[in-house]
C-alpha cells in the first residue's frame, strides 16, 4: 500500500506492524515529536518513539490501540500522552484502523491541548489511573491485618464463646474485606480465557440473586436467548450479571420488576437489564462509571459496581449504553462482539 498520500496532511499519521515496528511516518508526525527526518522513527517501535518506554503500552490511561484492535478487530479511538524527543508531554486523540488484513494499522493522530473538554476528560481519567494504582497498593496492604484479625476473632470466639460484640467485629471486618477484594479485582483482574456459555453464566447469576430479590419484594424476569460461546473468564461474565442485576433490584421500589434480556445481534451479543426506580438525572450520567460514586439515590453498596462492569466490558473490547428517564427508571445495555 501506497501511504504517500498522507505526506500532506494537517494531522500526524503513522502507520505500524504487528510487532509495533514503525513502517510510515509524516512530515507531521516527525515534525511534532521534535525529529528531523523520518528515517529517525522507521523501523523503530512505536512506544519507545511516542512514549520513551521498553515495553507496548497498558493500563487503563494507555490503552494500546494496536491491542484493542486485536481484540475487536475494528477501529478504536483512544487518548494518550506523547513525548516528544526532548521529552515534553502532548496529550493527543488517537484514531486507529486495521489495514492490510489486519497486518498493521493506521493512526491519525491530534493534538487535543486546545480542546477544553477532551482535554479535561483526559485529565480526569489520569487522576483515575493514579487512584487505581494508589488502590491496588493500599488493598494489598490492608488484605493481610484483615484476615490476621479475622483469625484472631476466631481464636477468642473459641475462648470465650459466641457474643453480639465479636460479631460486630466480624461485620465490619467483612466489609472491610469486601471492599479490598473489589478493588484488587476492579485494579487487577485474572488474565485466563476460557470457552464461555454466556446463556448460562448469565441464567446462574440471575439465579443467584432471586431470593435477594424476593426479601426486596421485587419480582426478576428474564428472556435469555442463546447466544453462543464467548471467549474470555466466566468470572467477568458474571460480574458484569451481577453488578447490574444487583443494582437495578436495589433501586426498584417494592413490588416492582426487573427485566433481564440476553440477545445476539449480528456479532455481538448484549445483555439489557432494566429497572422501574427513580432513574438516573443527566448531570449524573457521566458519573456513575467513576469509582466509589454512589449516586444521589444509592443508599446501598460501595460505589464499585458500575466501575467493575466498565472496566471489563471494555477489556472485552465493548460498550455500555444507560437508558434512563427520571420516574421510569433505568436500563443498561452491555454489548460484547462474540470472537
Amino acid at each position: 500500500m501506497d501511504f504517500s498520500v498522507f505526506d500532506d496532511f494537517e494531522e500526524e499519521v503513522v502507520v505500524i506492524d504487528k510487532n509495533y515496528r514503525i513502517v510510515y511516518a509524516n512530515e507531521r508526525y516527525v515534525r511534532d515529536l521534535g525529529y528531523e527526518d523520518p528515517t529517525e522513527v522507521i523501523g523503530n517501535f512505536c512506544y519507545v518513539v511516542s512514549h520513551h518506554q521498553t515495553e507496548p503500552c497498558e493500563g487503563e490511561c494507555h490503552h494500546c490501540p494496536l491491542k484493542e484492535i486485536e481484540k475487536s478487530g475494528r477501529s478504536v479511538n483512544v487518548v494518550h500522552t506523547h513525548y516528544t524527543h526532548d521529552n515534553r508531554e502532548v496529550p493527543v486523540e488517537i484514531c486507529a484502523f486495521p489495514i492490510e488484513n489486519g497486518e498493521k494499522i493506521i493512526q491519525i493522530i491530534r493534538d487535543i491541548k486546545s480542546d477544553k473538554e477532551k482535554y479535561y476528560l483526559f485529565s480526569l481519567s489520569q487522576r483515575l489511573s493514579s487512584v487505581g494504582f494508589l488502590a491496588l497498593g493500599v488493598a494489598h496492604q490492608l488484605n493481610t491485618p484483615l484476615s490476621t484479625i479475622l483469625l484472631a476473632l476466631e481464636e477468642l470466639e473459641e475462648r470465650v464463646g459466641r457474643c453480639e460484640e465479636i460479631e460486630t467485629i466480624r461485620n465490619a471486618v467483612s466489609t472491610c474485606k469486601d471492599y479490598v477484594d473489589k478493588l484488587l479485582f476492579l485494579v487487577k483482574r485474572k488474565s485466563t480465557k476460557d470457552l464461555v456459555d454466556v446463556k448460562k453464566a448469565v441464567r446462574d447469576s440471575v439465579d443467584i440473586l432471586r431470593i435477594y430479590a424476593r426479601e426486596k419484594k421485587v419480582v426478576i424476569e428474564t428472556q435469555l436467548d442463546d447466544v453462543g460461546y464467548q471467549v474470555g473468564n466466566e468470572t467477568d461474565i458474571r460480574h458484569i450479571v451481577l453488578n447490574l442485576v444487583l443494582n437495578a433490584v436495589q433501586a426498584s421500589p417494592p413490588g416492582e420488576k426487573v427485566e433481564v434480556r440476553l440477545k445476539k445481534e449480528r456479532e455481538s451479543w448484549t445483555l439489557e437489564v432494566s429497572d422501574r426506580g427513580p432513574g438516573i438525572e443527566q448531570e449524573e450520567l457521566s458519573k456513575i462509571f467513576i469509582p466509589f460514586y454512589q449516586g444521589k439515590n444509592k443508599r446501598e453498596g460501595s460505589g464499585l459496581g458500575l466501575a467493575i462492569v466498565d472496566s471489563i466490558v471494555r477489556e472485552y473490547g465493548g460498550s455500555v449504553e444507560v437508558y434512563t428517564k427520571l420516574g421510569e427508571g433505568a436500563t443498561f445495555k452491555v454489548t460484547i462482539p462474540l470472537p
